[in-house]
């Protein structure tokens, strides 16, 4: 039987707060909640995943804008990952940790649709985890080239129907999550 993790990337306040919000950020926060508050119930691991540079940067360890936003639940057994580059598996215990519990499943959210959730949809791939990303619970900010929409939709036709291991990313709506994965 299948063991799955929930692992929400970079949903800190520097991108889901102020202004300049990430695209659907609200939306992507409350998403977060229902899916993560499924997974906990049904006993699934959920890690929360922080980004964060040295200590002049803009995601400084415990600055203001590298907290997670205030909306965001989080509850005392959920794991925490510090990662330094886009990829959350890269010099972190993550891969570990979620050998330690038997996980060969990961379901992925967060920021940012291009850069740190892709980058961890394609290292969990090529560790043979089956990987999902849930399609409306990740995003990114507009770029000079492509709206943030156009983006997301985007990595979601990307990781639907390519592959770097022989497998697929499997691409899921919410309402498809919390139907079949945490029943």
């Amino acid at each position: 039987m299948s063991r799955i993790a929930v692992i929400v990337i970079d949903v800190q306040k520097k991108f889901f707060s102020g202004q300049v919000a990430a695209y659907r950020a609200n939306d992507v926060i409350d998403g977060i909640n229902r899916v993560t508050g499924a997974a906990r119930s049904k006993d699934a691991p959920v890690f929360f995943v922080q980004h964060e540079s040295d200590a002049n940067g803009p995601l400084a360890h415990g600055s203001d804008a590298w907290q997670l936003p205030a909306g965001l639940v989080r509850e005392r057994n959920d794991g925490t990952i510090f990662k330094t580059v886009g990829d959350s598996f890269q010099n972190t215990s993550l891969a570990e940790q979620l050998r330690e519990k038997d996980i060969d499943s990961v379901l992925l959210c967060g920021y940012a649709s291009e850069f740190c959730v892709n980058a961890t949809a394609r290292r969990a791939e090529l560790l043979g985890l089956h990987t999902m990303v849930v399609s409306d619970l990740h995003t990114t900010h507009d770029k000079p080239h492509l709206t943030a929409d156009k983006i997301v939709e985007h990595q979601n036709f990307v990781w639907a129907n390519s592959s770097m291991s022989g497998r697929r990313v499997r691409v899921l709506g919410l309402a498809d999550v919390l139907e079949t994965e945490f029943q």
